[in-house]
């Protein structure tokens, strides 16, 4: 019984630990990247944009790897240096190209409808909720690889990807029927796709974080 109770503690703070560390990352480097663009107004557009995605990159790199390591402190699992390590170079550049990828998508389906003609809040949710997916995914992959457990790191990506695929989907359909819909009529004025998309990011984390922590506590009890 009392592995039991200290495998679901680890779980939770796993999951707790997650969306501070990388769901603040983001924050933070939105918020520094968004100070130096405003700072750097005598320069072209382009530039200010380039620059300011430098502080962003950190901001979540180093978010990741506050994340691998205190997930190696929680669930006490390998090396802390190579979590640390796995967490940054997993999320980071992870979130980055994501990020990118996803602009780029947007791009084509709303602006230049490239596809059939989809409804705002349909093309927000096939576009974001395997993002959250991929996200959870390559992170929680990187900390398998870091821990040289090939067996492991399959079972950590399968399990943390659809963990928060899965919970963004649910999230998102929910606010959907309580009124929050994307691209709905006065969406705008109350900032609808900002706070769909945070709090069904949140929750993938915490989802995504609860698995990982539920795994490798097991992994530590055989």
């Amino acid at each position: 019984m009392q592995l039991t109770l200290n495998t679901r503690a680890v779980a939770l703070r796993s999951a707790l630990v997650t969306p501070l560390c990388l769901i603040g990352s983001v924050f933070v480097g939105g918020l520094l990247g968004d100070v130096l663009h405003a700072g750097l107004g005598h320069l072209a557009e382009d530039t200010r944009i380039a620059l300011a995605v430098i502080p962003a990159l950190l901001a979540v790199i180093g978010g990741g790897a506050l994340w691998g390591r205190a997930i190696a402190r929680i669930t006490q699992v390998g090396d802390a240096r190579r979590m640390t390590w796995a967490g940054a170079l997993g999320y980071g550049p992870t979130v980055i190209l994501v990020a990118l990828g996803l602009t780029v998508l947007e791009n084509l389906i709303v602006e230049q409808r490239r596809v059939p003609d989809l409804p705002i809040h349909v093309v927000f949710t096939l576009l974001f909720a395997p993002a959250a997916l991929v996200v959870a995914a390559i992170g929680a992959l990187a900390l398998g690889v870091a821990l040289k457990d090939k067996a492991l790191l399959a079972r950590l990506a399968i399990g943390s990807g659809l963990a928060a695929g899965i919970t963004f989907l649910v999230v998102n359909l929910l606010m959907d029927a309580l009124g929050w819909r994307v691209g709905a009529p006065g969406a705008a004025e109350r900032a609808t796709m900002l706070t769909v998309m945070l709090t069904s990011n949140l929750a993938a984390s915490l989802a995504a974080g609860a698995v990982i922590g539920w795994l490798l506590a097991r992994r530590q009890r055989v």
